[in-house]
């Protein structure tokens, strides 16, 4: 089934911006023990002589593999390797945070975390990350009945009421909301030094149609045949019965690398010198041996940090 997103701003008071953030970062703990939990089971599978002969086996083939993927399928269940196996995980953790996170919500967390695990059994991923700190930025449900949900322009979750800023002029946003709602999402943004926070509603069904408000006319009209799309690293070539092009892809982006290289070196001289014990004289950094270095960040290397 097609679904769609349409993002909403909350009009969130401090207090609530202060339990949201609260909610952040508990999901982020939840994420990261889950991460724990789960590397121990899967660095213990993967010492296993039985998984490490299954693998060399795999030959490329999709007909003679298939039956060698299974056996890997059957073991990685076995050492709870799958999302199935991670939302039982996440129930004994959700518990001690029910009054912040919702059962529901945690198991998306879980659904997070096994995408990653996806990525690496059977993508290009290489390796499963802790969140660092303050990089946690999204919460969503798996409905709109329980946890999170969208209600009478209000955003209703474990005893919070935002209202969404919704424009009911606006002819998609209007035509959107007449449509069911899968779930939704909170979304966290640091805009202008400070955090702005969305609710992202996934709607059932394809997106409105958007019209032009001054003409009428359809802006994106929907036509018919078939048309082939070769997208490079630079440049999409595009190809139908009528027409053949070629165009630039995000042609209107400016490069941005003076910009953070200056911002690389305000940082590092904030670092310098907000942390001088942690330089020799010719300024390299101390070496610490076992204990780690602890490093203290000034409200100017935060800034530039966000930036």
């Amino acid at each position: 089934m097609a679904n769609f997103i349409v993002q909403f701003p909350l009009k969130t008071e401090i207090y609530q911006e202060d339990i949201l953030n609260k909610r952040f970062e508990i999901g982020r703990k939840i994420y990261n023990s889950l991460v724990n939990i789960t590397q121990k089971r899967y660095k213990e599978m993967i010492r296993t002589k039985k998984y490490r002969n299954l693998i060399s086996s795999l030959t490329g083939n999709k007909k003679t593999d298939k039956g060698i993927w299974k056996q890997i399928h059957d073991l990685r269940k076995q050492y709870g390797m799958s999302e199935y196996s991670f939302h039982e995980d996440v129930k004994k953790l959700q518990k001690h945070f029910k009054d912040n996170i919702d059962a529901f919500t945690a198991q998306k967390i879980a659904t997070e975390l096994w995408k990653s695990y996806d990525k690496l059994f059977y993508g290009n991923g290489k390796k499963v990350y802790y969140k660092k700190y303050d990089s946690f930025h999204t919460l969503e449900g798996k409905s709109n009945k329980t946890g999170i949900r969208f209600k009478d322009d209000m955003l209703i979750w474990n005893g919070l009421k935002i209202p969404v800023v919704i424009d009911y002029d606006n002819d998609y946003e209007y035509k959107a909301l007449r449509c069911d709602i899968c779930y939704c999402r909170i979304v966290r943004k640091y805009i202008r030094n400070k955090y702005k926070y969305y609710v992202q509603i996934v709607f059932k069904g394809n997106p409105p149609i958007k019209v032009d408000m001054e003409t009428g006319k359809i802006k994106r009209s929907i036509g018919t045949g078939d048309v082939g799309l070769d997208i490079g690293t630079s440049t999409i070539a595009i190809a139908s019965e009528s027409d053949v092009k070629i165009l630039e892809l995000a042609d209107r982006i400016q490069s941005i690398e003076n910009q953070k290289k200056k911002l690389l070196r305000k940082m590092d001289r904030s670092r310098r010198a907000t942390n001088r014990d942690n330089y020799n004289e010719d300024g390299t950094i101390k070496k610490q041996g076992n204990k780690k270095v602890i490093w203290n960040k000034s409200k100017h290397y935060i800034k530039y940090q966000n930036e």
